[in-house]
């Protein structure tokens, strides 16, 4: 492989920048285009998205693009995939961090999902994933596996505010948090309420999660 060598001039000049950035690897490469796409999803909406579309913003050629992603489907899935694995990463950072108690893991969530939910953009994606997973196949499996996922995660912190449960209640009221996060994303997005109204919900969100998770069996 030819060693590349780049002088002085070359790394504080724009061109240069931009012409290694579009040769960059598959590492570099895919994330690249996956932020794209998300912007796309998120502007066209899941029945207006395109592979052309994606391919243009991120100024590649659509070739170019079908190399790492062959068709519009892997593109898709690949796409709601991150959007999920996002909001996922994000609470489970939160819920596995022993060196606070369940009871704060679980709020800070709360507060965290308050915090996120509202802005403009990304929970938009997770709208057009759900909409994609009702007519999609492929969709619904990549939505349905993460969910199980995120029920799993709250199924555990629930274990640990109430280690009497058993595992199945400790499912059961991890999907029941969860079905509750999920109407979250909704009632976040349309809301016209004042902050701090929506202080006087979170604090009543907090106060539902808390007794679903400490209740006796």
């Amino acid at each position: 492989m030819k060693k590349l060598t780049l002088t002085s001039e070359a790394i504080f000049d724009p061109r240069t920048t931009i012409l290694t950035r579009r040769r960059g690897n598959r590492e570099s490469r895919v994330p690249e285009i996956i932020d794209v796409s998300i912007n796309v999803l998120i502007a066209a909406g899941y029945a207006g998205y395109t592979i052309n579309r994606v391919a243009n913003d991120a100024g590649i050629r659509l070739s170019t693009l079908q190399h790492y992603f062959a068709t519009r489907e892997a593109l898709l899935r690949a796409t709601i995939e991150e959007v999920s694995k996002r909001y996922f990463e994000r609470f489970r950072g939160i819920a596995e961090n022993r060196n606070r108690s369940p009871q704060v893991r679980l709020e800070a969530i709360i507060d965290d999902a308050f915090a996120e939910l509202v802005k403009p953009g990304m929970p938009a994606a997770i709208f057009e994933s759900w909409g994609l997973a009702l007519h999609e196949p492929f969709a619904r499996d990549v939505v349905l596996e993460r969910q199980k996922q995120f029920t799993g995660l709250f199924s555990n912190l629930v274990g640990e505010l109430n280690p009497a449960l058993s595992m199945e209640e400790c499912e059961l009221r991890g999907a029941l948090i969860l079905s509750s996060c999920q109407g979250l994303v909704v009632f976040l997005r349309w809301t016209e309420h004042s902050p701090s109204q929506l202080n006087t919900f979170r604090k009543a969100v907090k106060v539902v999660w808390s007794g679903l998770g400490k209740a006796d069996e």
